[in-house]
């Protein structure tokens, strides 16, 4: 099912170049009657997120009544299929968020306007991390902006790891964090972590550490196969010893939290964004915490600020002052930095984050705090992903796969990755 979803995804994203060549028509919304106009805005995420996305419109359009703001969305998968297929007939909504993995994909079509000229220049990142909104560009152009700031973190069980003496909030090392997984597991009922072979991420950050990148500016690969080789021997060890998931439970994962093997109480720790701390707890019933990677010998994090999701604006869109007019507010309003909290991440406007940061509160708090104390050790953001990116983390996932499950070994694994890597990347 899901590589039937893949493709369909790929066939749509395919189409996208020869509309925009024969100049399809442009999209978007036409002016109502008294000078009205209506924008479509869509975005992935939960129902929970849906809720809080919708009040934070509603007070938009509380403050500016001649602009109606039709809103849909999706789980992160249905979405990308939806607006591939919307892309690619023409009609993509007026604002719509985008993932950094497929920036370039949508950026480098034509599909997203560039944010530095005509009605873009509307909205202000003044206040925003310049290292956080350089996040947005691509070959020159700005096509989209930061809604909100995250970074990777591990996901774990305190009393589960104080109880076999470790403390992954005050930092491990990537030995350290093996041995505790270990006895955890051995202590009795969940594996010590998700088996974090088959993640995009963790490995970025792995390669950051090793002073490398995930991708050159250029668009290629930025490492050999020989680091991918270590990335899963170190994996596997994890998994061999049986302090990460096995197989059958790895296959399973899913990024939504209800549905990863930490949310489902199969693991006691999981490698996923600092922002989704809420909904892991929520899902796992019991108190969570959130602490940087296991670091090597030398204690680089390698982590770095984040954007969670862009926003953008079409270039097809009829009501692009509008539309500017949206992403601005959502980005730089206080109130609307109260409504969505930490939903997506820390707000991307610095002003309205010190605010909010103050009277922040439970999980929250404990977001706000990993952040401010992370912040003197982040570094810079890596190149936005080349096109074709979207499908890397697909084939990470399958290819491990095949190693979990003991029906490739690293070597030939390793092999199909790169070569199919490199076709997807051109």
């Amino acid at each position: 099912m899901r590589r039937t979803r893949q493709r369909r995804t790929l066939v749509a994203l395919a189409a996208v170049v020869p509309l925009l060549l024969t100049g399809v028509a442009a999209c978007g919304s036409d002016s109502g009657g008294g000078g009205d106009v209506t924008i479509t805005f869509v975005w992935w995420g939960s129902d929970g997120r849906a809720n809080l996305t919708k009040k934070a419109v509603e007070l938009f359009q509380q403050k500016n009544p001649k602009i109606k703001v039709q809103t849909s969305f999706s789980a992160y998968a249905a979405y990308w299929e939806k607006l591939a297929t919307q892309t690619a007939g023409g009609k993509p909504p007026d604002v719509l968020n985008v993932d950094t993995r497929y920036l370039a994909e949508y950026g480098g079509r034509g599909v997203l306007a560039d944010l530095n000229q005509g009605a873009g220049k509307s909205v202000s990142l003044a206040d925003v991390n310049p290292e956080l909104a350089a996040t947005g560009v691509y070959q020159g152009k700005r096509y989209a902006v930061p809604w909100a700031q995250n970074t990777p973190a591990m996901l774990y069980d305190p009393a589960a790891f104080t109880a076999v003496g470790a403390d992954p909030a005050k930092g491990l090392t990537w030995d350290q964090y093996a041995d505790a997984t270990r006895k955890v597991s051995a202590a009795g009922g969940a594996r010590g972590t998700t088996d974090f072979g088959i993640l995009d991420t963790p490995l970025e950050i792995w390669l950051r550490q090793q002073g490398k990148q995930f991708y050159t500016p250029e668009g290629k690969l930025g490492f050999a196969a020989d680091d991918l080789r270590r990335y899963w021997q170190l994996a596997g060890g994890f998994r061999d010893s049986k302090g990460a998931s096995p197989a059958d439970v790895t296959a399973s994962y899913n990024t939504s939290p209800e549905q990863s093997p930490l949310g489902k109480k199969l693991t006691s720790s999981e490698f996923a964004y600092d922002n989704l701390l809420p909904a892991y707890q929520k899902a796992y019933g019991k108190p969570l915490n959130v602490a940087p990677y296991p670091t090597a010998a030398n204690g680089d994090l390698g982590q770095y600020r984040r954007p969670s999701m862009f926003l953008s604006v079409s270039a097809r869109s009829r009501q692009q002052e509008a539309a500017a007019k949206l992403v601005d507010f959502l980005v730089n309003d206080a109130e609307v930095g109260k409504i969505v909290g930490t939903d997506r991440g820390l707000a991307p406007n610095l002003k309205v984050r010190a605010q909010l940061a103050t009277s922040a509160k439970g999980a929250d708090k404990t977001l706000y705090d990993y952040e401010a104390a992370l912040e003197p050790k982040l570094g810079a953001a890596p190149p936005v992903p080349p096109k074709g990116a979207g499908s890397i983390q697909k084939l990470l996932q399958r290819t491990y796969e095949e190693v979990a499950f003991g029906r490739m070994s690293i070597d030939d694994a390793v092999t199909r990755f790169m070569s199919e890597a490199e076709k997807a990347l051109g």
